[in-house]
């Protein structure tokens, strides 16, 4: 099933005519296949994510996923910026009304009819951004085929869409989370979660994997000092989460977390002393925050292998057996030159990809 959205936006004298065909992947069993995620792609995002949407076509992945933070919100994102007219003026006001209708022109059209999904982030709610709003912006890709038909296979086809949701493709159950704010995780939420768990969790439900994926990293990671640590719910109810999935890990699923928040890349994140002394082994997760966000140094705790300074995603080849690979994929100035848009200027570019980061 093919649909096709139309979105008329218009930024200051330039108006946009963003088409997106969205089509449900078919569910089959072929042996590999393979899908991209990352997240954060404020400050630099409409230079970086064209050239992820490169690699992803070229790759064949089934599918996109992006895990929050389209705009900097707080302040205009500097290739924002640099691909305006010269001289031209923008107050936070005109770039607020303006940013989410960027991210959908400059950087999600890049992406064609490669099938893309959306999670929140903390700066996707910075005032007056709201998850009302949010819901509204971004409803046709908070409804797309495949989660319509997921709820409707749920026996929630009526329910309304909102920034949590989750679909399951060949197998396995993909789990957008929502911990964008410090009112979650909701009892809504979390219920929710404990239905879904449920159902993946019985003999003969037919999935073999769960990656659930969101904004910031469950407590008690590696990346703890920029996480769902932050606040007292975060705490209590990330524990929870992260104890679920342990044991849907230890009743034969094959469980994977990904969050982003983070500007840099992490594996084993939940590798640590906490964890370690509730179970033997630990559920694999890793941190991807790297698809334009200002980057930062590493945490102290990080494992081999972690890294900044970089742009670029992770890649998820997913195995018969419901076992999943994931490979970091790094871009070099040459893959964000070559995706560029005609009015993105090569200087920004450049100045993007070695200055956006800490010191």
């Amino acid at each position: 099933m093919l649909r096709a959205f139309r979105f008329l936006v218009i930024a200051g004298p330039a108006v946009f005519l963003v088409t997106f065909s969205m089509s449900a992947p078919a569910q089959n069993n072929k042996s590999d296949w393979s899908f991209a995620v990352s997240g954060d792609s404020r400050n630099c995002g409409d230079f970086v994510m064209p050239a992820i949407a490169a690699k992803v076509k070229t790759e064949n992945d089934d599918f996109y996923w992006h895990l929050g933070d389209f705009r900097w919100m707080s302040q205009p994102d500097q290739d924002m910026l640099a691909m305006l007219p010269a001289d031209t003026h923008l107050s936070n006001q005109e770039y607020q009304q303006r940013a989410w209708d960027d991210f959908l022109v400059h950087q999600i059209a890049s992406f064609g009819s490669v099938p893309v999904f959306l999670g929140r982030g903390n700066h996707d709610a910075v005032s007056p951004m709201t998850r009302e709003a949010y819901i509204q912006k971004f409803s046709q890709f908070l409804d797309r085929p495949e989660i319509a038909a997921q709820r409707s296979a749920d026996g929630a086809s009526g329910a309304p869409i909102g920034p949590w949701y989750h679909w399951s493709h060949n197998g396995v159950d993909f789990i957008t989370l929502d911990n964008a704010t410090h009112d979650e995780f909701t009892e809504a939420q979390l219920h929710w979660l404990r239905s879904l768990l449920e159902h993946d969790e019985a003999p003969h439900s037919g999935i073999r994997a769960v990656v659930a994926g969101m904004h910031e990293a469950l407590p008690h990671s590696t990346g703890a000092e920029h996480a769902m640590d932050d606040w007292a719910a975060g705490m209590h109810t990330g524990e929870q989460v992260y104890r679920w999935l342990w044991d849907a890990q230890a009743l034969g699923l094959h469980v994977y977390f990904i969050a982003s928040h983070s500007h840099y890349y992490s594996p084993d994140i939940f590798d640590t002393p906490y964890w370690r002394d509730h179970a033997t082994d630990v559920v694999p997760g890793w941190i991807i925050g790297a698809a334009g966000a200002h980057r930062y140094r590493l945490p102290k705790d990080a494992k081999p292998g972690a890294k900044t300074h970089f742009y670029g995603y992770l890649r998820g080849t997913v195995h018969a057996d419901g076992t999943i690979a994931f490979t970091l994929h790094e871009l070099n100035e040459a893959d964000l030159v070559q995706a560029k848009w005609p009015n993105a200027p090569l200087g920004a570019i450049h100045e993007c990809y070695i200055h956006n980061a800490d010191e």
